[in-house]
């Protein structure tokens, strides 16, 4: 409140409750100002908060961003958008015209799933693929895809259908099965108009403009693995595949020492003090037994004591087991 009731003001206030003076019946609101709330749009327009869905979109972040560059010939910039529950119908309805849409089978899932790339990325691939160079506006109203044009995007529909496979892998292993492409919205109709889809991608940037690139799928199709796109972390799918690699070198290249334990004896410090050049240390083992091999520290292996080009060498013949794996 902006304005602080002195005590007198309060006392007054208080009187009129008391007396009766003041009107305590609340307002009735008007007819015009009443709006009726629908629970069932309410339910669908809000954000859906799946992790697994989280780690699809990062790992396919990660690989895309080096195919696009690769193929455009440019930096590109993928950012994850928010994963949505809406109806089918209206998710349609938001569909420019032409867009390029993509109709597949999540196998073995059942139902079809629906892949959009925007028209501006369409262009921007299909004229990178016949050697054009940046082109900073493209017009892409009343006009639809060509045969050829169609024939290249499916190269890259190719690429993001492989790489969708390899993210959704440690969430629930999927074959996808091409169906075929449309560019109107109106004949991609492979669901029911009230049927609820999960929504979510990634909006990718360019230097010369931005697209969107989205996946469509049903709720019914995931309903059998809801539980899986719950969990709320997949630490294979978020291992990059170079830190890996690069641990594996440092690790690979590690120096351990190793040691070949020809026998033990026990001899008095007396006798210590006392040796000389010539004498013989009687140990536990004959020649003939294998030699017990330690890696720093830790029995792993036994060997045969040899020689080899003029050095002293052992010959790993057999493994050492642990005394816990016998015991099992």
């Amino acid at each position: 409140m902006d304005k602080v009731l002195t005590q007198e003001e309060i006392d007054a206030l208080l009187a009129g409750l008391a007396e009766g003076k003041v009107d305590t019946t609340p307002e009735k609101p008007s007819e015009e100002n009443v709006k009726p709330f629908n629970f069932k749009d309410y339910t669908i327009s809000t954000r859906l908060k799946l992790p697994g869905f989280d780690v699809i979109n990062d790992y396919l972040i990660r690989s895309l961003r080096m195919s696009f560059s690769t193929l455009l010939r440019e930096m590109v910039e993928l950012t994850a958008l928010p994963t949505q529950l809406e109806r089918f119908k209206d998710f349609l309805n938001k569909i420019p015209v032409p867009t390029s849409i993509h109709i597949f089978k999540p196998e073995p899932l059942k139902g079809h799933g629906l892949l959009i790339i925007d028209a501006p990325l369409v262009f921007v691939f299909v004229e990178r693929f016949l050697g054009g160079g940046e082109k900073k506006t493209i017009k892409v109203e009343g006009r639809e895809f060509t045969p050829i044009e169609q024939r290249l995007i499916k190269r890259v529909v190719d690429v993001i259908f492989v790489e969708c496979e390899k993210a959704w892998r440690n969430i629930y292993p999927i074959k996808i099965k091409y169906v075929r492409s449309e560019v109107n919205p109106q004949f991609a109709r492979v669901m029911q108009p009230e049927e609820t889809v999960v929504v979510s991608g990634f909006n990718v940037e360019l230097e010369a403009l931005s697209g969107k690139i989205l996946f469509c799928y049903s709720l019914t199709t995931l309903q059998p693995i809801k539980d899986k796109l719950y969990s709320p972390y997949q630490l294979e799918e978020v291992i990059d595949p170079k830190w890996r690699r690069a641990i594996e070198r440092v690790v690979f290249n590690s120096e351990v020492e190793v040691k070949g334990i020809l026998g033990h004896s026990q001899i008095t410090v007396r006798d210590l003090l006392n040796l000389e050049p010539g004498d013989v240390i009687v140990l536990n083992k004959k020649a003939e037994e294998p030699v017990e091999v330690l890696v720093e520290g830790v029995p792993k292996y036994l060997a045969k004591m040899g020689i080899y080009r003029d050095h002293l060498a052992l010959q790993i013949e057999n493994f050492v087991i642990p005394e816990k794996e016998e015991e099992m």
